[in-house]
């Protein structure tokens, strides 16, 4: 039976270090690399910005993209498949990991030591994912 992994990608380097990590980790062992990436409508001081909820789902997507095109052209021999959904990153991967078999996600430390803290996402879902959880440094 493919293995099923989930990678949360948000644009930044760490995620897409995480998505080569997966795409590796199935080129290896067989399966699907699913890049999921969650969008939500930003708010400031209770008001939405005035971007719309169009605008921001294309801009999600062609990110996505952007992202999923370049692991598939490094790792043409294994299944990548994008998924793009709005909602709340947290709830929407913890939902998501409970068809999965493992979750990776990238890390995102902040602060004075960047790059060794575990970011407050990653965290997250290492507590209250559904299926084991790689975080990528």
């Amino acid at each position: 039976m493919p293995q099923t992994v989930l990678v949360g990608v948000d644009g930044s380097d760490e995620s897409v270090r995480a998505l080569r990590w997966a795409a590796n980790q199935v080129r290896e062992v067989g399966g699907i690399v699913h890049a999921a990436m969650i969008w939500h409508q930003p708010v400031q001081f209770g008001y939405r910005l005035p971007t719309s909820d169009t605008e921001l789902e294309q801009r999600a997507r062609k990110s996505l993209d952007a992202v999923v095109d370049g692991i598939k052209a490094e790792f043409p021999s294994v299944d990548v498949r994008s998924r793009l959904v709005r909602g709340h990153v947290v709830d929407e991967m913890v939902a998501l990991s409970k068809q999965a078999d493992l979750l990776v996600v990238g890390n995102k430390g902040h602060g004075a030591f960047t790059g060794m803290m575990v970011g407050s996402v990653a965290l997250k879902l290492v507590h209250h994912a559904a299926c084991p959880v790689v975080v990528v440094r």
